[in-house]
């Protein structure tokens, strides 16, 4: 009778410690999810090749392994493109307080005015937001490839006339290590914690494999 007892109880004790190695387990799995990662798959980020300030050729999908954040600028613009390059900035002091920036994620910023910006030019106007070239990448390239890349890309510029200002479209690509896009931020309306959580859920999803 107490063997049979004590059966019952080692059963029971299995029994509870697998349902709670379950729900453990579970729980992982969603707040990973919960924290992003599972961002839908939005499409394939298309590959392209462009001249880094350093004067080095960098060829987007040589950077597969990272998370990489996408975004456009050009020198002369009064407004969104310093404050976008402002707010790579405190994203990449959070990653880099996270020890992920450059190892885990980059940024790679185009440039949308070749027709003007020379890498020099580029160099002294990168060079107000304290970037780490090591994993934030400011790349230019001929006029002709610049389209193919903005087209590819869905961005759309217009030079005006008689002016040194570029109408362009406004927003930064999140892509994963794979080359997927996973999202797609309205730049003049970036939020900062809100990218680098995402950034941070993709991070975890490769990790634990979600």
């Amino acid at each position: 009778m107490r063997k049979r007892r004590t059966r019952w109880w080692n059963l029971a004790f299995v029994s509870v410690v697998t349902v709670l190695v379950v729900a453990i387990a579970s729980g992982l799995v969603y707040m990973v999810r919960a924290a992003g990662g599972t961002l839908p798959i939005e499409g394939q980020a298309s590959d392209f090749t462009a001249t880094n300030v350093d004067g080095r050729n960098v060829r987007f999908s040589s950077l597969d392994g990272k998370i990489r954040l996408v975004t456009w600028f050009y020198t002369h613009c009064p407004d969104v493109c310093p404050l976008t390059a402002h707010r790579m900035q405190q994203i990449q002091t959070k990653l880099e307080a996270e020890g992920v920036f450059a190892s885990k994620v980059d940024i790679v910023a185009i440039d949308l005015d070749p027709e003007s910006d020379s890498l020099h030019d580029i160099r002294i106007w990168s060079s107000h937001f304290d970037p780490d070239y090591h994993g934030w990448y400011f790349v230019r390239t001929d006029p002709e490839h610049t389209k193919r890349i903005l087209k590819a890309w869905g961005v759309e510029r217009k030079l005006i006339p008689g002016s040194v200002y570029v109408s362009h479209t406004i927003k930064t690509v999140l892509v994963d290590e794979d080359g997927n896009i996973r999202k797609t931020y309205n730049t003049a309306n970036l939020n900062v914690d809100e990218v680098a959580s995402d950034v941070n859920g993709l991070i975890r999803r490769e990790k634990w494999g979600v």
